[in-house]
């Protein structure tokens, strides 16, 4: 299964065992409303702290990530500069003086 199906069937899953919990409640629908907002506001503040955290670490590892690509680049290309410093180049090597 992908990713978005998985996702998917999680958050249909959750949904329909919060209103099958809010249906089936012994509590009155005012105390429902209640809890749910006050758990709403505290499930906010964790869902934000943890945007902050997958932000950083995606972050991190995309510099990995790069700092790995540019480092595979230098390794298998070769510097031209290097390359061809041994190669004479003066006018008369060209002219065939």
């Amino acid at each position: 299964m992908s990713h978005k199906t998985n996702f998917l069937l999680f958050t249909t899953s959750f949904l329909g065992g919060l209103a099958a919990g809010f249906l089936l409640s012994p509590k009155k629908g005012e105390q429902n409303r209640a809890w749910v907002s006050e758990n709403a506001l505290e499930l906010n503040r964790w869902a934000k702290i943890q945007r902050h955290i997958a932000k950083r670490k995606s972050s991190q590892e995309l510099h990995k990530l790069r700092k790995n690509i540019h480092k595979g680049i230098q390794q298998n290309i070769p510097d031209l500069y290097e390359a061809t410093d041994t190669i004479p180049l003066s006018d008369s090597n060209i002219l065939n003086e």
